[in-house]
């Protein structure tokens, strides 16, 4: 990046980051087949929220909101708003990480393999042991469960392998190392797929992301995945701004670079194995939403990791709106609106990589 490109404002940025989330999840539970209004919106999250709280003595009055808004915001809306922010948190940060770690900005879950992983596990409980008795023992899992622990083990697989590849544990070796294995884990689950019979179809809608009717249900479980690893990484922030300048600064000041990297790509790999295994596979977000705050805001991580989550949050909530609502009563997955906008993004950002010599 040149040295010359005008750098935003940190605080300010964060500012404008916490204000676009917050405009999102009240445009996004706003928003739909039955339209509320923001300030009705608004009410209903602070009524249900405090009693949920058991503050409902503290709580505004809704006698004048209609009963039908309450349940469609708290019920429906609200809770896939926050899966999607959430989510898009997630992956940014993810993608962030790995694209500093091994200082390439085409490296993400979906590259290393992660989701590919993720997606063989959730396909096996899928698919079942009424076609494969051999996997029976798979069928006691649900498939986020199954999901999270084939994305985990995919990428210690691919790391074990590129260890064994080149003990130096290159970013070029680890790249590749990914690729090969996602390709490999993609000709397996085509097979899967073909096998499946009348499961094909959520197999398919399953890959291709979504947050609909997930409910409360998986909120907590996400959360508390995000803020830990979330906590994690920023504690090793200036890890993070040593290894994006390069190795040998790193290992200059005592840093092991192999440890670190397979510390902080296996932090990244559950922020992402996390979503795939609630949402499914969704592409693109943990690509273009590092790359372009990173250019904006600087390599700092103590301020990119927080940014990248605000800004991936608020365009997957957006994301997933449009999903919903661009052609009614299709709910379309949403991996295939982030894909729409992060297929073109992905080709731009591959070939001005190569235009700058990296």
């Amino acid at each position: 990046m040149s040295g010359k490109r005008a750098r935003i404002n940190p605080a300010a940025a964060l500012a404008a980051g916490v204000l676009l989330s917050v405009l999102s999840l009240v445009i996004a539970s706003a928003a739909g087949s039955v339209a509320v209004p923001p300030l009705a919106v608004a009410r209903i999250i602070l009524e249900r929220s405090r009693e949920a709280l058991s503050l409902g003595a503290l709580a505004p009055r809704l006698d004048d909101v209609n009963p039908a808004w309450a349940g469609i915001v708290w019920n429906l809306r609200l809770p896939r708003a926050l899966l999607a922010w959430l989510s898009g948190a997630a992956l940014s940060v993810s993608g962030a990480v790995m694209q500093s770690t091994l200082r390439n900005p085409l490296a993400s879950a979906y590259t290393l393999g992660v989701s590919s992983g993720a997606s063989l596990g959730a396909g096996l409980v899928i698919v079942g042991a009424g076609a494969f008795p051999a996997l029976a023992p798979l069928t006691g899992l649900s498939v986020p469960a199954a999901g999270f622990l084939f994305g985990l083990l995919s990428i210690a697989l691919v790391m074990r392998f590129s260890r064994a590849v080149d003990p130096r544990l290159d970013n070029a070796t680890i790249i590749l190392s990914g690729m090969v294995f996602s390709l490999f884990v993609s000709a397996a689950l085509t097979v899967l797929s073909a096998l499946s019979g009348k499961e094909i179809n959520r197999l398919v809608f399953w890959q291709m992301g979504s947050f609909a009717l997930k409910g409360w249900a998986p909120l907590p479980t996400v959360a508390l995945f995000f803020v830990l690893s979330l906590a994690a990484l920023l504690s090793r922030s200036r890890e993070l701004d040593l290894l994006s300048f390069g190795e040998d600064e790193a290992s200059a000041i005592g840093v092991s670079a192999g440890l670190a990297k397979t510390l902080l790509v296996g932090l990244a790999s559950v922020l992402a194995g996390i979503v795939v295994a609630f949402a499914g596979v969704i592409g693109f977000i943990d690509l273009a939403v590092p790359h372009a705050v990173r250019r904006a805001a600087g390599p700092s991580h103590a301020v990119l990791l927080p940014l990248s989550a605000l800004m991936g949050g608020s365009l997957m909530t957006l994301a997933d709106l449009a999903a919903r609502t661009a052609l009614p009563p299709l709910d379309l997955p949403v991996g295939a609106v982030t894909a729409l906008f992060g297929a073109p993004f992905f080709a731009w950002v591959f070939f001005a990589s190569r235009r700058e010599g990296r």
